[in-house]
């Protein structure tokens, strides 16, 4: 029960070490991952089926999505700020650029349960 335990304990803080910061994914790409520092330039957010990711970003940051899923999906902006067409599977949208501090509450069209949450934060 205690090895059990002790196994849970590593893989969930290993899994929390792995979500910090940014990384580049295999074709060396910048991607955000969920983290409370907030990143910039331009960035790459992955999309999973079931999985839209929150942004902590800097203003003057440009973030494009890149679907890893096997379905099409739509970033939008719920203050209508952007849309972006369907993002087929292994395709990325445009890059939207986010020129002003605040909190942008976002949902894929095609798939409304699905949402996510960027964070802009002055340099």
């Amino acid at each position: 029960m205690a090895r059990r335990f002790l196994l849970v304990l590593l893989s969930v803080t290993l899994l929390a070490l792995a979500s910090l910061g940014c990384d580049r994914g295999s074709d060396g790409e910048l991607m955000a991952l969920p983290t409370a520092t907030p990143t910039s330039g331009e960035i790459t957010a992955d999309i999973y089926d079931g999985d839209h990711p929150d942004l902590n970003i800097y203003v003057g940051s440009r973030v494009r999505w890149r679907n890893l899923g096997d379905i099409a999906h739509t970033v939008t902006a719920k203050d209508g700020s952007f849309d972006t067409p369907p993002i087929e599977e292994g395709q990325r949208s445009g890059y939207i650029l986010f020129s002003e501090v605040g909190t942008i509450e976002y949902y894929d069209k095609l798939n409304p349960g699905m949402a996510g949450r960027i964070q802009v934060f002055e340099k």
